[in-house]
């Protein structure tokens, strides 16, 4: 079983001497995390990516009085190239409907039975776009859906990456029509200009849409960072039974210019997600220059305009100290060169922040310093909504394996689950598999463990690498993620679906491809928790779970930092 190594606000030493240390970390520097960088989405051809998905390695899985309710296979790989959309990584997500589940992926998009995953749809990004009313794509697609106004809204590039569109569902049936609007994502740069890494969130007023900024310094150079949008839309002008607008949307652009006046806005800004009437309108993110999250509100709002609309203040909020992650390892026993290189991204918040009875919940990717291991986990963070002090925070993870890829969400019983990537150098246990555990909140906003680790899909082979043919070395770096998705099923808000990415078979002979000579490529699996089952965890676990608290509780916490008065 895995480490929970857990921190609650009551139970840590604040040490005088490391708290200087940590607030002097803080001071605002003029240049940015060398691996913020712009990543899109890579289009590859090889011969042999063909959908031949029928050698039955991926059969469905339901389960009897388990919290792992049951599992079935989304798009693969295989499903685009089938369209000649061959794209590495995937960007993984989903979001489960009244009776569907629908995912969006680089390249194809998908609808299914939500309660058997009998596929009921499969389109190319690019036609699923023009049936909506727009021309192209370039992926970066995210998906959700807002179970009050019964409608599915889709969020993706443009034809040109400085551009983003929206599609909103007409009915609650994502086979139904859909009506579509675009807009400008990153203005002002006629030469390679990239609304890149749109985030997706929905509370009762707005709808907020996030992009880190990249443009050339040069026409034909290379892209650099500009900074970050923050695209607030009223959710009446997307829910307005006509078709969507962004006529009263507010963009709220944080420009970087690298000078040590630059403001601290978080990288990748994700809004969060709540159905509180008093929903604050909160951005999370990474930030910039430290190795700290951070939260700012977007005051102004209304359901009916972003006219106005204006951001806080920065509050840092004192994470426990970490380093970015490193490649994640896998056994790779026929290549050993390639048993370090899969990307774990980085500790930007990649996927969905939730809110509930009054708490966010939050996990990101890091690597925790002072445990001399060198290796990821995934680490979730639960806030008072007001404040956006940490009511508790912990790491999920065991020495050997990395955990990479979180994603999160929380239903109204406070009830959470948690679903990542895991891999090692183990060669029984070490494939990257797709994992995920269920929690209940403890009174003081502590994570609870329920399900314990739960093991939803493993993936076929030991050594990924996506883009290079079969027995080589891979061709640089293994793109993977960049993001996974938990979501609260509307109808039963105790069962959980989540969706994350597993290495398919190798596109060869051998893995059923004729005509195939590539290596391994990536595949996409659902999984429902039922967060209400209670598996009672083995005697060890506690024991793991107590030495967290033991060890962690001598690491100094960083309380909530205001931003200084240039952020003002």
């Amino acid at each position: 079983m895995n480490h929970i190594h857990s921190r609650s606000a009551g139970g840590l030493a604040v040490v005088a001497a490391a708290v200087l240390a940590l607030m002097a970390s803080q001071a605002q520097a003029s240049t940015i995390k060398p691996y913020f960088e712009f990543k899109k989405p890579k289009m590859i051809t090889i011969e042999g990516d063909l959908s031949l998905d029928t050698n039955g390695k991926s059969a469905p899985v339901f389960n009897v009085a388990s919290p792992y309710v049951r599992g079935f296979e989304g798009i693969s790989q295989y499903d685009g190239a089938s369209f000649g959309r061959n794209f590495i990584p995937p960007d993984t997500i989903g979001a489960v409907g009244a009776t569907q589940y629908m995912e969006t992926t680089n390249g194809s998009y998908a609808v299914f039975d939500k309660l058997t995953g009998n596929r009921t749809s499969l389109v190319s990004d690019v036609g699923f776009w023009a049936a909506a009313g727009q021309t192209g794509t370039n992926g970066d697609s995210r998906v959700m859906y807002n179970a009050a106004a019964n409608r599915w809204v889709v969020v993706a590039f443009g034809a040109n990456a400085k551009d983003l569109q929206i599609a909103v569902s007409d009915t609650s049936n994502a086979l139904g029509g859909w009506k579509s609007t675009k807009f400008e994502g990153y203005a002002g740069f006629g030469f390679g200009a990239t609304a890149d890494y749109p985030t997706l969130a929905m509370d009762t007023n707005a709808v907020y849409i996030g992009t880190n900024n990249f443009a050339p310094q040069t026409s034909g150079g290379a892209n650099s960072f500009r900074g970050t949008t923050m695209n607030v839309i009223p959710l009446n002008s997307l829910f307005n039974g006509v078709a969507p607008t962004t006529t009263n949307m507010a963009q709220i652009v944080t420009p970087y210019t690298g000078s040590p006046g630059d403001l601290d806005r978080s990288f990748a800004p994700q809004g969060v997600n709540t159905t509180s009437a008093s929903s604050t309108g909160t951005v999370i993110g990474a930030s910039l220059f430290n190795f700290d999250s951070l939260g700012y509100r977007v005051n102004g709002l209304s359901a009916g305009s972003a006219a106005g609309a204006s951001t806080s203040a920065v509050s840092y909020l004192g994470q426990a100290s970490f380093v970015s992650p490193g490649a994640a390892r896998q056994p790779s026993v026929a290549v050993p060169a390639n048993r370090r290189i899969v990307d774990a991204l980085d500790e930007r918040v990649s996927s969905s922040v939730y809110e509930a009875n009054g708490r966010i919940y939050m996990v990101n990717t890091v690597d925790p310093t002072g445990d001399g291991l060198d290796e990821a986990r995934v680490r979730y963070t639960v806030l008072d909504a007001t404040t956006l002090a940490i009511l508790s925070e912990g790491d999920i993870g065991q020495a050997g394996y990395d955990y990479y890829q979180g994603s999160i969400a929380v239903n109204s019983f406070g009830e959470v689950v948690i679903g990542y990537n895991r891999s090692g150098l183990d060669a029984a246990t070490g494939k990257i598999s797709f994992m995920g555990q269920s929690f209940a909140t403890g009174v003081s906003g502590e994570l609870v463990a329920r399900s314990g680790e739960l093991l939803l899909k493993e993936s076929l082979t030991d050594d990924y690498h996506n883009g290079s043919l079969f027995g080589q070395v891979n061709a640089g770096r293994q793109r993977w993620g960049d993001y996974s998705q938990v979501s609260v099923d509307p109808t039963d808000p105790h069962q959980f679906y989540l969706i994350g990415e597993f290495a398919r078979e190798y596109n060869n002979a051998a893995g059923g491809h004729p005509g195939g000579s590539g290596a391994s490529r990536w595949g996409t699996w659902i999984a429902v928790i039922d967060a209400s089952v209670v598996a009672v965890p083995e005697p060890s676990t506690y024991g793991m779970m107590f030495f967290g608290l033991g060890f962690l509780g001598l690491m100094a916490r960083r309380r909530r930092l205001a931003a200084d008065a240039s952020q003002a």
